[in-house]
């Protein structure tokens, strides 16, 4: 990688860390797009764990006052055992086909909680180890999984900054498992050193600057950008991830 390239790079790590810590979601998504124009997938997605890592470490420890404690350690139960499955599947998998599901059931879920008797339930709690498991197949497979969990933990109970910072803890536990799991299968970080080692700092920068955003935008507003924001991402995944490169 050419100079230039990093240094594009560590400018996009720092927008899109920034844009996740102001709306929840969506810079990750961002990065990896960005990321996969320079580098194959099976280099992506490790190179992006590692920053995302970072990003997210440095995001729950500036929320660390808001999380939702009483999701996390429901969602961190079967994280572990997902990663290993979904390590296993990595190289078998059709990456269109899961981004198309992703995308559809984004969009299938937020829909249907506006209907009839689901108009305003909230997912059980004993529904969150279960699906720790299945992000966790999910985050190996495709990289990016925040819009998932993001949809699962719109909870009455929870602020903006409880939906940033426990997203962010999330984060912090499937890109570890992540990082790991690549490290056991051989693949060498060190390649992308320079890359990585230039993005970090950016990440820093750009999530504490987004936290400060946050603090000005108002409970209703953040929820409707929330929202606006998944929807955007889960057509994404559906039409340009999944349905142009499956027919192209």
């Amino acid at each position: 990688m050419t100079p230039l390239d990093i240094a594009f790079l560590s400018a996009a790590a720092l927008c899109t860390s920034a844009m996740t810590s102001v709306v929840g979601s969506g810079g990750g998504t961002i990065l990896i797009a960005i990321l996969l124009q320079f580098m194959p997938p099976a280099a992506a997605i490790p190179v992006h764990g590692a920053v995302q890592f970072v990003s997210n470490a440095w995001r729950t420890w500036l929320f660390r006052r808001d999380l939702a404690w009483h999701l996390i350690w429901r969602f961190a139960l079967l994280v572990p055992a997902g990663i290993a499955v979904g390590l296993w599947l990595f190289q078998g998998m059709s990456k269109e086909t899961v981004q198309i599901l992703i995308g559809c059931f984004i969009i299938v879920t937020l829909f249907t909680r506006q209907i009839g008797r689901l108009r305003g339930k909230d997912l059980p709690l004993w529904a969150f180890a279960p699906m720790g498991f299945v992000v966790g197949v999910l985050n190996m497979i495709v990289g990016v999984v925040a819009p998932v969990v993001g949809v699962l933990i719109i909870r009455k109970e929870l602020t903006k900054e409880a939906y940033v910072g426990t997203l962010g803890f999330y984060g912090v536990l499937t890109n570890l498992f992540k990082l790991i799991g690549f490290v056991l299968v051989g693949f060498s970080f060190a390649a992308y050193g320079p890359a990585i080692l230039a993005m970090v700092p950016s990440v820093l920068v750009g999530t504490w600057l987004g936290k400060h955003v946050l603090g000005r935008i108002s409970e209703p507003l953040f929820m409707i950008v929330f929202k606006t924001v998944l929807i955007a991402l889960a057509l994404k995944l559906i039409v340009w991830d999944g349905a142009m490169r499956w027919v192209g």
